[in-house]
């Protein structure tokens, strides 16, 4: 297997622009550029592929980083499509985009969020929306002092004990889907809190939202892959569908995903549909005037769907943002929990790596093909 799985952010960084510039080379239209947003972070990576000077009506865009530790996976998949395309084994018709890194913080520190804590896949909003206004979760504030212990982290196996007996009690009177809307849809109301959306929409989401009206506005058909990696079953692949059943982007969704693994917000299943979604945003940028495809690309690592895999996951990220704003005791915790949460989002194992790779390539070549073909 080629190399495509790094463990630096500068090494991931560092191939993707190399193959981009042979890419622009293949394909004399194509172009690498970047979207700067930060003085004190790296600007995302820009790569449009493009075999003629017109631009074709449809175009695939494919987004990585957006919970920066999950970028290490995203990377991997993006720069295995330009191999692809390299080597000729996939043939170009659409025109394609690929953002890498968009958070760049996050993908250099390992952490999903920001610089500011903000969980940008919950941030997608434009200026005129009131974020805390809109979205109330309830279920998380009820149990806020579960997800967010404002002490320091003490002895990790009496830290485990509680956490265990405090996650059994509330599952048993939420059950796992509720469980994780409350955990996972978004918040607006704790700074220091997990999956925290901000109180307004980020520098990133704002240099987003003005490249896309710039520089879209020609094509009538956008598929967007925005590739996660942590939620589902181990070493599996699934498609998410945060759009509103009934939409103009359920029906579209519709036409390309029969016979795929895919969550919708009617699934039985612990689907949980978050509040400003990066694969919502092109809806709100184009409202009405385009077709839209939008989906989340996920990519299982150790499963968190059963009760005691769900119970090691979140422990792990209740435990990585207590550490980070409360401290811990002993540093040893601090080093244990860093590694551990790294992994749970970028597994070592071999055989994942291959797998996922595997399934997703064979995943989007479906999606693409369906897509170029509407």
């Amino acid at each position: 297997m080629k190399e495509l799985f790094f463990e630096s952010y500068k090494e991931s960084k560092d191939d993707f622009v190399q193959l981009a510039h042979k890419i622009c080379n293949l394909y004399q239209y194509s172009e690498l550029s970047q979207i700067e947003f930060s003085k004190d972070f790296d600007a995302i990576d820009v790569l449009w592929i493009r075999r003629n000077k017109k631009p074709s009506k449809h175009l695939i865009l494919v987004s990585s980083g957006v919970h920066g530790v999950e970028g290490f996976a995203g990377s991997a998949i993006q720069r295995n499509f330009m191999h692809n395309l390299l080597t000729g084994e996939w043939k170009l018709k659409a025109d394609i985009l690929l953002l890498h890194g968009i958070n760049s913080f996050g993908f250099q520190n390992k952490k999903r969020v920001n610089e500011n804590n903000i969980d940008l896949n919950r941030n997608f909003y434009f200026n005129r929306e009131k974020i805390p206004k809109k979205e109330k979760n309830k279920g998380y504030k009820r149990f806020a002092s579960f997800f967010m212990p404002k002490f320091p982290f003490t002895f990790w196996y009496s830290e485990y004990f509680i956490f265990i007996f405090r996650f059994t009690g509330i599952m048993f009177r939420l059950g796992i889907k509720k469980f994780s809307e409350a955990l996972a849809n978004g918040q607006f109301e704790f700074k220091k809190g997990l999956y925290f959306g901000g109180k307004k929409p980020e520098l990133v989401v704002k240099r987003l939202r003005k490249f896309f009206k710039l520089k879209l506005v020609k094509y009538n058909s956008l598929l967007h892959l925005d590739i996660h990696t942590g939620h589902g079953k181990e070493n599996g692949v699934c498609l998410i569908q945060n759009a509103e059943l009934g939409s103009a982007e359920d029906k579209n969704i519709q036409k390309i995903v029969k016979g795929l693994p895919l969550l919708r917000p009617d699934s039985e299943t612990a689907f949980y549909k978050t509040a400003g979604d990066f694969t919502d945003f092109l809806p709100k940028v184009f409202p009405n005037k385009k077709s839209i495809y939008p989906l989340t690309v996920e990519l299982g690592t150790t499963g968190n769907l059963t009760f005691w895999k769900a119970l090691k996951a979140t422990f792990l990220i209740v435990a990585e943002n207590r550490i980070r704003h409360h401290g811990t005791w002993f540093e040893s915790n601090r080093n244990k929990v860093d590694e551990r949460f790294f992994r749970y989002f970028y597994p070592q194992s071999e055989y994942w790596r291959e797998i996922v790779l595997s399934k997703t390539t064979d995943i989007c070549k479906i999606l693409i093909d369906r897509f170029q073909k509407t």
